[in-house]
């Protein structure tokens, strides 16, 4: 046989023969985003899918050594586990198990796991929807229901100060809100599109002989009908009313050059912008406060992403939140300028986290320029369980531009349950200044890094496994694990599952603050800073 007929001959042989153990040799799988044959027999099967997402976990999971802390034992759960699912497969069975069944028996391992951000979502074909699982909320629920609960709904700005006097009166206070901003542009746009509309079909009506005329007098009349059906619509919290608003610029664009009007429309980024509001006031004695929905703001404050449309309705939004946002930045450095700076109050209870880069625009914009290094992170470097890479310094940005550091005034971030991710690492970061302190409830306990980029699996061995709506098992894994020196002795240890607890707790008060608007958090806050 000629040479080169047997090389190809035996390279032939061998792809085959890798191919055919694949499905199930698992040393040979990737239970990455994107190899399929990891999850080749689930789906069809209750064993093949354990199977898939205890080995995807196995591999995935950062955490295991802080688990094993908590005596979980993965390959206890291995083989206590899968006689179990194979269980399930019996042919012998009547029917499939319920969903609940099914959920109750996933929940029995899953729910003890520790990561604030995993997520896992398992499905069978004769599912309707997948099963979902978030073992940080299960947690938060099970051992702090009654606080989570109290805190869902009842938080809001603290305008309530603005008639009250001494210490806890609001001398100055400012505000922007992503729906609120959203419908008042949304009405203001009706308003002058009804009103063109009026005024045009005026000029039209004596002229209503001509056909085309009144084709056109009909098609402004439909949009004027539109327009006052969508000017007339109540608050909906689905936002169906901008969802018809948004409808109509759309429909009737080809109009705009006739009644003389642009159609905006409203940017849905904005209507689910992370960031959601931004609330800052200035209480008695200069002690200035920010509040937010969550960490969005560099979207709007970095000239990067600034529009380049000055008459969009995105870049009006922009300069509303810069405008906010400048009011305390700019307060802060103006008091501390003048030697009357009280303290600041970084309130993040029930912010859910968000962009890193946000920390240069709070606190970062206290701190001096080239970054914070509140503590390490840690990733994996290998599919194998222990596979960790070393420990490297996590350092946060703060603000570039020239201004003062608040070294001196007391810095107090409010946090409660609520409080996730980097809302978590904000308030660690605060505790580990001289003049800072954490004033509320312990954090959710979600403080590690998620990956952004899950193309970029093989980076690290996590981030994610499976494909969401493709495979059978799906899963939600942080990239990055944050690791905390808590005795400042050189050993960093996670906080899953635990969170930050506050330098002064503070549990909240539901009954007065339901009676007249008292906030007893933040009152407490603004004590510490006036006792400081």
């Amino acid at each position: 046989m000629n040479k080169k007929i047997r090389f190809f001959s035996y390279v032939a042989i061998t792809l085959l023969l890798i191919a055919s153990c694949r499905p199930t040799g698992d040393n040979l799988l990737s239970y990455g985003q994107y190899d399929m044959l990891a999850y080749d027999e689930s789906g069809s099967s209750h064993a093949g899918n354990f199977k898939a997402l205890w080995t995807a976990m196995n591999e995935n999971y950062c955490i295991w050594d802080y688990e094993a802390e908590h005596g979980l034992n993965w390959d206890a759960v291995y083989h206590e586990y899968l006689p179990k699912f194979e269980a399930l497969d019996d042919t012998t069975r009547k029917e499939n198990p319920t969903e609940l069944e099914l959920y109750q028996l996933y929940a029995s391992f899953l729910d003890s796991l520790h990561d604030g951000h995993l997520a896992i979502e398992i499905k069978m074909g004769y599912m309707t929807k997948p099963l979902t699982f978030s073992p940080g909320m299960m947690r938060a629920m099970r051992e702090r229901g009654e606080e989570y609960e109290i805190t869902g709904a009842t938080l809001t700005v603290p305008d309530s100060y603005l008639n009250r006097s001494g210490e806890f009166h609001i001398e100055q206070f400012d505000e922007v809100n992503a729906i609120d901003f959203s419908r008042k542009f949304m009405h203001d746009q009706l308003d002058s599109i009804i009103s063109r509309c009026e005024n045009y079909l005026a000029e039209l009506e004596p002229v209503m002989t001509n056909e085309s005329v009144a084709k056109i007098y009909s098609t402004i009349s439909e949009l004027l009908q539109t327009a006052r059906t969508a000017r007339g619509k109540e608050y909906q919290k689905d936002n169906q009313d901008m969802s018809l608003y948004n409808y109509l610029c759309g429909q009737y664009a080809t109009l705009e050059s006739i009644i003389g009007w642009s159609f905006m429309p409203i940017d849905n980024t904005v209507i689910s912008d992370r960031l959601g509001f931004i609330t800052v006031a200035r209480f008695t004695g200069n002690i200035m406060y920010m509040r937010f929905g969550g960490f969005g703001l560099m979207s709007h404050l970095d000239d990067r992403y600034l529009s380049p449309d000055v008459n969009s309705f995105y870049y009006a939004y922009q300069q509303e939140v810069r405008r906010v946002w400048h009011c305390w930045f700019d307060g802060i450095q103006k008091y501390h300028a003048s030697g009357d700076l009280g303290g600041v109050i970084i309130d993040v209870r029930n912010n859910g986290g968000g962009l890193v880069e946000d920390y240069k625009y709070v606190l970062g914009a206290l701190l001096p320029s080239g970054g914070y290094t509140p503590c390490k992170v840690r990733f994996k470097n290998g599919s194998g369980r222990y596979d960790f890479a070393p420990l490297i310094p996590l350092t946060l940005p703060t603000y570039e531009s020239e201004h003062a550091v608040i070294s001196q005034e007391p810095i107090v971030v409010m946090a409660n349950i609520r409080s996730v991710s980097m809302a978590e690492n904000t308030s660690w970061s605060v505790k580990t200044l001289p003049n800072g302190a954490l004033v509320g409830t312990r954090t959710f306990g979600g403080l590690s890094m998620l990956n952004t980029e899950p193309q970029r699996y093989s980076d690290t061995y996590s981030g994610a496994f499976g494909v969401r709506n493709t495979t059978a098992i799906w899963g939600f894994v942080p990239k990055f694990v944050a690791m905390y020196d808590l005795e400042k002795n050189g050993e960093y240890r996670p906080l899953e599952g635990i969170g930050i607890t506050p330098t002064k707790e503070v549990t909240f008060d539901l009954a007065s603050y339901q009676k007249d608007g008292t906030d007893n958090q933040l009152e407490a806050a603004i004590r510490y800073i006036n006792q400081q």
